[in-house]
């Protein structure tokens, strides 16, 4: 190389501050451009034995994103919905490829409880955040971290209220019979039903358990018959519970015999039976179009216009979760994991279902559970006025009976 004079080495200094100056710039333009992008995932059932269930979540999330304008303090919300498949394989594999190439940072469902505290170990281990609404008492109890939050209510809250509301209008109905989905849902609601039931003298004659997707239940309502119970009260949902209750009709259980729904989508359950099938039928529910708050009465009026249809539990929960998600990220400020965490430790506030609060030491939603009566043909005042909300109740699970012991850190 020939000798670099002085005058010469001043002026590459020069150029080559200048490209740093230029790289400095465009840096922080590129990351001003990303931090204006915030990117919320749909994990949720399009496929499988949920898979009637994945659109009308999808369409309450939309409803929700759609009030914000898909903006949220200054920045823009990228929705991206992935299929779970109610398998946990595939749920935490998409979920983990949407944090990865779409930089997804929260994340609302599954459907399936077994599949929520698979992905609900990924928004662990990858710091973003998770809200899930179903039956398992794990996310808010033995597998609680600072990362997951549950929406749906407490089962002990679920079937306490069942319990507590039936007995009230039926003192004498204490022989019961059960069918139970047997994964984390059903046996966590079981549990919390024989203890809402002690109180009342409820004893539980019967109790069978059947896989998630049963399409044959002859064999055990033929079973329930011939234990001749007061009651036959379902722990099971979608599909499933369709089934059993056609079954419990065409064998002549109902209307003869009440028959409870204890944990049920409603609108989208309920629809697929025919009005002489819901006569006797009770029904336990997260979510009621009918249910009587300014954001509630808003929700059912905007979704029946846009889609037909009234919304039950499903569209319900997925609308209410993107709410308080993006509430949270107005309170925050920030659309960091961490802060709109902290933002809901603890948070009280009304919304979609009226007073709510999320708990600070698990991260439970405290709010009601509903409570139905269906309704016969000739009191139905249209085609989708299914039930009357008979009672609601929202009394939290005891401290003692909790399993969270510690959130944990970030």
């Amino acid at each position: 190389m020939g000798k670099v004079t002085r005058r010469e080495l001043l002026k590459l200094g020069a150029v080559g501050a200048l490209g740093a100056g230029l790289n400095s710039s465009l840096l922080r333009t590129f990351a001003s451009a990303q931090a204006k992008d915030v990117t919320m995932l749909g994990i949720l059932p399009f496929t499988g034995p949920f898979s009637d269930v994945g659109p009308v979540l999808e369409n309450g999330m939309k409803l929700a994103l759609e009030e914000w304008n898909y903006k949220v303090i200054g920045q823009t919300i990228k929705y991206v919905s992935r299929d779970s498949e109610t398998k946990a394989g595939a749920a935490t594999r998409r979920c983990e490829e949407a944090i990865d190439t779409e930089k997804a940072q929260f994340i609302i469902g599954p459907w399936s409880s077994g599949v929520a505290l698979a992905v609900s170990e990924v928004a662990k281990r990858r710091k973003v955040f998770h809200y899930f609404s179903g039956g398992t008492e794990d996310i808010s109890g033995a597998r609680c971290h600072r990362y997951s939050f549950q929406w749906a209510a407490n089962p002990y809250t679920a079937m306490k209220t069942v319990a507590d509301s039936f007995m009230k209008i039926h003192p004498q109905a204490k022989r019961w019979y059960l069918f139970v989905v047997d994964y984390a849902f059903g046996w966590s609601v079981e549990k919390y039903l024989r203890m809402a039931g002690k109180p009342h003298g409820i004893e539980f004659i019967g109790r069978d358990y059947h896989a998630l997707g049963e399409r044959e239940f002859s064999g055990l309502v033929t079973k329930a018959a011939g234990a001749k119970p007061d009651v036959v009260c379902m722990i099971s949902f979608g599909l499933d519970a369709i089934q059993s209750v056609r079954e419990l009709y065409n064998f002549g259980l109902l209307p003869k015999v009440p028959v409870i729904m204890s944990w049920s989508a409603g609108v989208e359950e309920l629809a697929h039976l025919k009005p002489e099938m819901r006569e006797n039928l009770w029904v336990g529910t997260n979510f009621y179009y009918t249910a009587d708050t300014p954001v509630a009465r808003e929700f059912a009026r905007r979704y029946r216009a846009k889609h037909g249809t009234p919304p039950g539990y499903a569209p319900g929960a997925a609308y209410g979760m993107t709410r308080i998600v993006l509430r949270a990220m107005e309170r925050a400020k920030s659309t960091d994991p961490q802060a709109v965490i902290k933002a809901m430790e603890g948070w009280e506030f009304e919304d979609l279902l009226g007073k709510m609060r999320i708990e600070g030491r698990n991260h439970q939603t405290l709010r009601p559970y509903f409570f139905l009566k269906c309704k016969k043909k000739t009191e139905m005042k249209d085609e989708w006025d299914f039930a009357d909300i008979v009672a609601t109740g929202d009394t939290p699970q005891p401290p003692d009976l909790n399993e969270c012991k510690d959130l944990g850190s970030f």
